[in-house]
Parts: structure tokens; sequence; C-alpha cells
């Protein structure tokens, strides 16, 4: 089974992430796919691209399979593997179309990191939204302060990802994350439609200059290093496997730092 598809109707691509049975937990499988899937897109002729998800969340964030498995490999091969691994989902960010993402339901961590990293969102009022990496024991991964920033503003960002806590879809438009929301999931189609319509109407030559201009506004690279580096440290530390314990166990962590 493909981890990521594509397809291309018209002036619309779509890249849908295809592990529901797993929430859409971001494995190193599914970064090649996705990565993949980014190249094939960036030679279509469209206009817009929507990303979503197959299932009833839209990620979950990182594999937990692939969290554990950091835990045991070496921390000198830790911060480049998760540099790569970040590059291939925020590959989306360099696609000549305008990205717009579609999130339908649970959308956290490097999950809700992907979702940011899109042009424009549109979220049901119900999902289940957060940077839960300090609940964890994990540094911030996927660019998640300064994706956080652009999207909430500095006062907003800190407190989202210091506390970790969850919020709404409903929340997520009241404070500028998302261009437009749905009251519920049977609405998201028709709005998110309306909206890839009314961009997708515009000058293509207009649209991917307009794009071009945007990614030079926000540049990620120094933030992915520094990112990588934090995560190699917490990867082995105790935090960590209080974090994954309490999360396989369906409770709250336990940290004793």
């Amino acid at each position: 089974m493909n981890l990521v598809t594509l397809r291309t109707e018209r002036s619309i691509t779509s890249i849908r992430l295809n592990r529901p049975e797993s929430l859409n937990a971001m494995s190193e499988a599914m970064a090649r796919d996705f990565a993949a899937a980014v190249k094939r897109a960036a030679r279509e002729k469209s206009k817009v691209l929507v990303l979503e998800a197959a299932g009833a969340a839209f990620s979950a964030g990182g594999d937990l399979a692939f969290i554990e498995a950091n835990m045991t490999r070496p921390k000198a091969a830790l911060a480049p593997l998760m540099k790569r691994f970040y590059a291939s989902f925020l590959s989306i960010r360099e696609l000549p179309q305008v990205t717009i993402a579609k999130v339908h339901g649970t959308a956290v961590g490097a999950g809700l990191c992907l979702a940011l990293a899109c042009d424009l969102r549109v979220v049901v009022e119900d999902a289940k939204l957060g940077f839960n990496f300090v609940r964890l024991g994990l540094n911030p991964g996927m660019a998640a302060w300064p994706l956080a920033r652009a999207a909430f503003g500095d006062a907003r960002a800190r407190e989202l990802l210091f506390t970790g806590r969850l919020f709404s879809g409903r929340d997520m438009h009241a404070w500028g994350g998302a261009c437009a929301s749905a009251a519920t999931a049977r609405e998201l189609d028709g709005v998110c439609a309306g909206l890839a319509g009314r961009v997708a109407s515009g000058s293509a030559e207009s649209l991917r200059v307009l794009k071009a201009e945007t990614l030079l506004a926000g540049e990620l690279s120094p933030w992915l290093a520094h990112e990588a580096k934090g995560q190699a440290e917490t990867f082995k530390g105790p935090d960590l496997v209080e974090g994954v314990a309490a999360i396989r166990e369906r409770r709250a962590p336990r940290f004793i730092s």
C-alpha cells in the first residue's frame, strides 16, 4: 500500500496521507513516499495543491516506533537523520503551487507542523490540535517554533509550545492559524473546494511568482539544524522514556526532571 497518494484533477492536485490505521503517524517510509509525491506534484501544471489525509485523523505526529528506534540509535547519527526526516515533509513548502492543508481531525506534533507548512489551512471546528513535544519529553521538531510563530504570533506560539496543551480547530481559526473553518467534517470538502477554486481562478504566472516571494520570507534551514541537535540530545534522555511509556499506557507522564 502506498503511504502517500497523489492525483490531479484540472487545476488542483491532491496529496493524501494514507496510513489511516496508524492515524497517519509519520514514519521513515512515509517520509520517503511523501518526498517522492512532492517531486511528482512539482511537475504537474496545477495551480493549487490540497494536502489531505485518510481515516479519522490528519496526523498523530511522529510514529512511536520511529521514536523508540531513535532512542537506541547512536547519538551522532540522530541529528542528520532527523534533518532528512524534516526535509522530506517540509519539501511541500518548495512546491510552486499554492498549498492548502485540509485538516479533518487530530493533528498534533509534527502532524500539526505539516499542516502549518502549507500556505493555507481549512480546519474542522472540533479537530484536536497541539504541539505535544514537551508532554513527550522531546525537543520540538519539524520547524515547530517558526511555523507556530508565523501562524499564531509570538506570545500564543510560546504558550502553545511551552504547555503542549491541546486546542480545537475553532481556536485555531479564532487565532488566525486557519484561513477558513468548517463546523463539521461533512462541510469540510465544500469549504476546502471553494477556497481551492478561488485560488485556482487567479493567474497561474502571478500565483507562482507570489509563492516564490513567500518562500524567501520564511527560510527554515537554520531552525532545522538547531532542532535536530536538540532532538539528538532528548532522544537519549530519561524524560523521553517516560513520555513514550505514558503514551503506551494511556496516562499522563510523570517526569522526574
